[in-house]
C-alpha cells in the first residue's frame, strides 16, 4: 500500500513523509476510513501555519496525526510481546519454585512472583485530611488545577501545583500567596470554563494543541478556532525534581 500525504502537510517545501495505517469508522449506515500518520513533535514548532491534529480530507477520509507516538498497528504489536515476554517470564518463576519445592530448598528471589505496580494518583487525602498532589504528566497539572479551584484549595494549589518559578516572580513584585488567592478567586469561574474544555480536548480533536517546547516545558492552548470563547487560552507546565509544575495560565 502506498503511503498517502494529504495537500495541506508541506513544511518548508517538502513532503511530510508519513506512514500510513487504515482504518474503518461505522457512523451509522456510512463507512469512514481513518488514516493514522505519524508526525515529529517538533514541526508545530517550526511551520508558519497552523498544523491540525486531526480532519476530514476532500475524499471524506478522517486523517489522524499521532506526534512523537506509534501507530495503533505499532502498539498492538509491541503490547503483543510484551504480553508474550510476561507470560514467558511467569512460566519461568514458576519452573524455579516448583524445582526449588522438589529439592526441599527456600524458593529464590527471581522465582517469586513481582508485586503489581502501585497506581499512580494525582491527588491523595490523608487519613488526617491532609491533601497531596502529584503530577508526572501536563494532564496531571490541570487535573490538580481544576480538582483545588473546584474546592477551593487555594493554598495547596499555591503550595504544591506553581511552579518555584513562578512562586518566585511573585516574591520579586513583592507580592505572595494572599495576592494569588485573590487572583484565583477573582478569575475562578472563567478559569474553571477554560480548564475543563482543554481537559475535555486533551486526547482528542484540534481544538487543544499541545506544544512541546525545546525547554521540556509543555504548552497546552486552544486554537485559533474557539480561543476567542475564552478568558485564559492557554496553560503553561514546567518539568521540576518532584515532577510537573504550573508555570502560569494565560
Amino acid at each position: 500500500m502506498s503511503h498517502r500525504v494529504a495537500p495541506d502537510l508541506r513544511f518548508r517545501g517538502r513532503l511530510l513523509l508519513t506512514a500510513l495505517l487504515p482504518g474503518t469508522l461505522l457512523l451509522g449506515c456510512e463507512t469512514v476510513t481513518t488514516e493514522y500518520h505519524t508526525r515529529p513533535g517538533f514541526y508545530k514548532l517550526a511551520s508558519e501555519q497552523e498544523l491540525k491534529d486531526e480532519f476530514i480530507d476532500a475524499e471524506g477520509r478522517r486523517v489522524v496525526f499521532i506526534e512523537d507516538g506509534r501507530l495503533p498497528s505499532e502498539q498492538e504489536a509491541m503490547d503483543a510481546e510484551k504480553r508474550a515476554q510476561e507470560e514467558a517470564a511467569r512460566r519461568e518463576r514458576k519452573r524455579l519454585r516448583e524445582k526449588a519445592i522438589a529439592a526441599g530448598r527456600p524458593i529464590p528471589p527471581e522465582a517469586m512472583e513481582p508485586e503489581p505496580p502501585k497506581e499512580f494518583k494525582s491527588r491523595e487525602v490523608l487519613d488526617d485530611g491532609t491533601v497531596r498532589l502529584y503530577a508526572i504528566l501536563p494532564e496531571h497539572v490541570i487535573a490538580n488545577v481544576m480538582s483545588c479551584l473546584r474546592k477551593q484549595e487555594y493554598f495547596e494549589l499555591w503550595e504544591q501545583v506553581v511552579a518555584n518559578s513562578t512562586r518566585q516572580i511573585y516574591t520579586s513584585r513583592g507580592e505572595g500567596v494572599e495576592e494569588f488567592v485573590q487572583w484565583c478567586v477573582r478569575n475562578r469561574s472563567e478559569l474553571m470554563m477554560s480548564l475543563n474544555r482543554m481537559s475535555f480536548g486533551y486526547y482528542g480533536g484540534s481544538d487543544v494543541i499541545i506544544d512541546r517546547l525545546p525547554d521540556l516545558s509543555v504548552r497546552v492552548r486552544f486554537s485559533p478556532t474557539i480561543a476567542s470563547q475564552f478568558d485564559f487560552k492557554e496553560v503553561l507546565v514546567v518539568q521540576e525534581r518532584d515532577g510537573m509544575k504550573l508555570a502560569g495560565i494565560r
